[in-house]
């Protein structure tokens, strides 16, 4: 009785020890990867980040810089201090800058995460400076939109406009939505 209580014992010794690593060790248990806690992890950062877009004439189309980006598996993009330079409305380019953005998951547009300025000029030339809380640019369409509220300022005009579509192939601006100007009237030359 005394050999068969022994055996049972070995036999059952590597099982509890088994059970016990499997269910009552805490050291063993595997870890939760940070993208299930809702963190993503890039699959690359770069500091410093310049690229250029060219035309189809060859032409410098869109100009972007970023102090930080990171890129993730589902081809997304987060960008720190994110400057990008657009050809505007007659031929002038427009600066835009802002603290963040980020490109979603499979696309090339921007969302510039505000607040976003943007130094530019009107049709007749004269600058304009536009500020917003959000603003998506686009470069396959070649179009900056925001149904965000948009400030505007310039030497003869200032105003708002809950919204903004730009296409700088057309070389057109769009105040959207509400728009309230002012107008300076320029004085007149005898």
């Amino acid at each position: 009785m005394n050999r068969l209580k022994s055996a049972l014992i070995w036999l059952a010794l590597p099982l509890m020890v088994a059970a016990w690593l499997l269910f009552g060790s805490p050291a063993l248990e595997p870890e939760t990867p940070p993208e299930a806690e809702g963190d993503k992890v890039p699959r690359y950062s770069l500091k410093g980040v310049e690229w250029t877009r060219l035309n189809q004439q060859g032409q410098r189309d869109f100009t972007a810089t970023a102090e930080s980006a990171d890129y993730y598996d589902d081809e997304s993009a987060r960008y720190e201090q994110l400057k990008v330079n657009v050809l505007g409305i007659s031929k002038t380019p427009w600066n835009l800058s802002s603290p963040s953005g980020e490109a979603p998951p499979h696309e090339r547009r921007i969302s510039m995460h505000g607040p976003v300025n943007v130094e530019g000029a009107w049709p007749d030339g004269e600058p304009v400076t536009l500020q917003m809380a959000q603003l998506w640019v686009d470069p396959d369409k070649r179009q900056l939109q925001t149904d965000e509220g948009v400030q505007f300022e310039s030497a003869s005009r200032n105003g708002k406009s809950k919204g903004l579509q730009a296409d700088w192939e057309k070389q057109t601006v769009q105040l959207l939505g509400d728009v309230r100007m002012e107008y300076v009237p320029k004085p007149q030359s005898r």
